[in-house]
């Protein structure tokens, strides 16, 4: 027993000196270290376990704690987003390019119109903003808006994407074409529409369901993925045409056309979605199921195509709207939880249909307004979302403003689109009256509720400024 404790006594002494030396090893180095650079050891330089003085500050710690303070986590559904500071001026820097590309443009082309001046209508058109820019102030809108993120959408780098398109056609194409003798506008468009689908494999969607995906719709997923909606791939082909028009390529003005979902050219009368394609705008006839795409189109559709597949209620592809059970879910839904505003997440409706986005489908109907100059049937469509929104004043503004417009006859002289044209209305006429009627009689009974909220609102802040003194 003996011989088994004299290896304990021996060896548990060295392990207490080798803990022990630990902290006077790590002190010297320290103080070695202080005494080298020829500053006392109780500098905060040396403090710490990471050599820093923890409740002492310093820039480097201040500049990292904003920058972190800047991304927090939305309280919704626990993902990163900037502070509103940081998204917001990406937003409105967004929205006032798309504006100012088209609202100044289209003024000129109407005062051209008017005075019947055609090179007025041209050089307007010349002058009209590049639709790849203005298809990319959208998705940055958006990506701001719904990311809150604290980097924007780089703009210019999917514009360099187009422009890198086109080089390659010039060098290697065109070389080509320039080779054979064949430099003919119908050539250049040929082969435009070669490099575009063929090699480079750009289509549409397979089937009308996935057109109304905002994922095919934003102009920087259509050009990394090569697949989406006519108008966005009318946003690209125009974008090259246009690049090759500048460089001298094309001699003769082209026109991009695009086929409508109701195309009478099948069997069942309903086509499948397709690209778009280019004529010659002077020499060559367009088809008869076809419809030219300009710049504001294609932006117009675009917008409606986000509208679409963020709008929280069914969509009545005859009338190509869902008004109808919005205004009537606001109408006639008081008290019940079903078809009205669910927060964040969007409508509860009891059809089944997947939830919506109500603030994403207030952000493209506001700019689809604003292209139409503040009225029409998109300030109706506006009214009802922010009624759901609970902005019942601005609401029943804009609700005022439509049925002024209708009064002086503007609903009868507005397009009705449909997917990617005109709708030339539904088949069935006694339908399309009833739905009608009652689109009517729930936005009364809206505009009759939206009236008694705004006065209950007025009487009550009248009735507090009465009581703080303040009238």
């Amino acid at each position: 027993m003996a011989a088994l404790a004299a290896p304990r006594a021996f060896a548990t002494p060295s392990r207490v000196a080798s803990r022990s030396a630990a902290p006077s090893r790590r002190t010297r180095s320290t103080r070695a270290r202080a005494k080298a650079e020829n500053v006392s050891p109780d500098d905060p330089k040396f403090l710490g376990r990471k050599g820093t003085r923890r409740d002492e500050i310093t820039d480097e710690d201040a500049d990292t704690t904003v920058a972190r303070v800047a991304v927090k986590l939305d309280g919704a559904f626990g993902k990163p987003s900037a502070a509103k500071e940081t998204w917001e001026p990406f937003q409105r820097a967004a929205r006032a390019g798309l504006m100012d590309a088209y609202v100044a443009g289209g003024a000129s082309a109407a005062a051209g119109s008017k005075r019947g001046d055609a090179s007025a209508e041209e050089d307007a058109e010349e002058a009209e903003a590049d639709v790849v820019h203005t298809s990319l102030c959208i998705a940055m809108e958006d990506d701001a808006f719904k990311s809150r993120t604290a980097v924007p959408l780089p703009i210019d780098a999917y514009v360099k994407r187009v422009d890198k398109l086109v080089n390659e056609f010039m060098q290697r194409d065109y070389e080509s074409l320039v080779a054979a003798g064949t430099t003919t506008t119908r050539d250049v468009i040929d082969a435009l529409e070669d490099y575009l689908y063929v090699q480079n494999q750009y289509r549409a969607p397979k089937g009308w369901r996935e057109m109304y995906s905002p994922y095919r719709t934003y102009f920087h997923n259509v050009v990394a993925q090569k697949i989406g909606i006519p108008a966005t791939l009318a946003a690209i082909y125009i974008g090259c045409v246009e690049r090759l028009a500048e460089r001298g390529v094309l001699t003769e003005g082209v026109d991009v056309c695009v086929r409508p979902k109701g195309a009478r050219d099948s069997a069942a009368g309903v086509t499948a979605p397709s690209p778009p394609w280019g004529v010659i705008r002077e020499s060559e006839e367009r088809p008869s199921n076809a419809v030219v795409c300009t710049p504001l189109m294609s932006t117009r559709l675009q917008l409606s195509a986000l509208k679409r597949a963020y709008w929280p209620w069914e969509w009545d592809d005859a009338r190509d709207s869902g008004v109808l059970l919005a205004v009537e879910a606001a109408a006639y839904a008081a008290g019940n939880r079903m078809n009205t505003a669910a927060g964040v997440v969007g409508i509860i409706q009891p059809t089944g249909r997947p939830f919506g986005d109500l603030p994403m489908a207030t952000l493209a109907t506001e700019r689809l307004l604003a292209l139409d100059g503040g009225v029409g049937f998109e300030a109706r469509d506006l009214g009802v979302l922010l009624f759901h929104d609970g902005r019942y004043g601005e609401a029943l503004e804009l609700l005022e403003g439509f049925e002024a417009w209708k009064r002086d006859g503007g609903a009868d002289a507005a397009p009705i689109f449909v997917g990617d044209v005109v709708n030339l209305g539904g088949s069935d006429a006694v339908l399309a009256a009833e739905l009608q009627v009652r689109e009517d009689e729930a936005l009364d009974r809206l505009m009759l509720i939206l009236r008694k909220r705004v006065l209950e609102e007025t009487i009550a802040l009248d009735d507090d400024e009465k009581r703080s003194g303040t009238v």
